[in-house]
């Protein structure tokens, strides 16, 4: 034929989804081991809750936190699904209260409040983020990632993609998807240390084999 009949038609725009970087626990020692104090409570509180970091972390305010009974309240997030309660792990609440102690309820109703304006939340911890990563020895990454390592680390400890998907406040756990690979390594990781375990206890002994007559 003379002439391309679709020269016309628009193409469908591909999506081209980035496999995030899943922080291991060795790489989450070495950030927190040269972190200021302000990018330690963030990245331990990403960590220990999944909170997505720019639009509720960083927007975290001290009454949305309860101490008491344990849990933080998502009050405005991304999505309807986002509006959540999370419980708060040990680990967690000890940061928030050494941190408390540093820069309290007394000095700004947020968590991460701006340094000369308080009385707003901070926006964007870019610099120091990186900064940290670089004094960590570690390649580039983004903040959002902690994110991911909390629901890959949920996944890999058995808990039902359902569960993982509410507890990041997504309304469905299609989400996880997206770094399913990352939470595959965890899992293959998981069995290498059982047969490590196994082979500690038990030496491995080839079977017999077996001869045809």
């Amino acid at each position: 034929i003379p002439r391309n009949p679709f020269i016309e038609v628009d193409f469908l725009k591909q999506k081209h989804v980035r496999t995030p970087h899943i922080v291991t626990f060795e790489e989450e020692e070495r950030i927190l081991g040269v972190a200021p104090p302000l990018i330690r409570a963030l990245v331990v509180l990403i960590l220990e809750t999944g909170m997505r970091s720019h639009r509720e972390a960083l927007a975290l305010t001290w009454e949305a936190i309860d101490l008491a009974n344990d849990s933080i309240r998502v009050r405005e997030s991304k999505t309807r699904a986002g509006i959540r309660n999370i419980p708060l792990s040990a680990r967690c609440k000890a940061e928030l209260l050494r941190w408390r102690d540093m820069f309290g309820p007394g000095l700004s109703p947020f968590v991460f409040p701006k340094v000369r304006t308080p009385t707003q939340p901070l926006k964007d911890v870019r610099r120091s983020w990186e900064k940290t990563l670089e004094d960590a020895r570690l390649p580039r990454f983004v903040l959002y990632n902690l994110r991911h390592t909390f629901a890959s680390r949920l996944s890999a400890a058995g808990v039902s993609d359902l569960f993982v998907a509410q507890m990041i406040g997504h309304s469905s756990p299609g989400i996880l998807q997206i770094y399913s690979k990352a939470i595959d390594e965890y899992r293959r990781d998981a069995v290498r240390k059982l047969e490590e375990m196994r082979a500690a206890h038990t030496p491995w002994r080839p079977s017999p084999s077996t001869s045809i007559n």
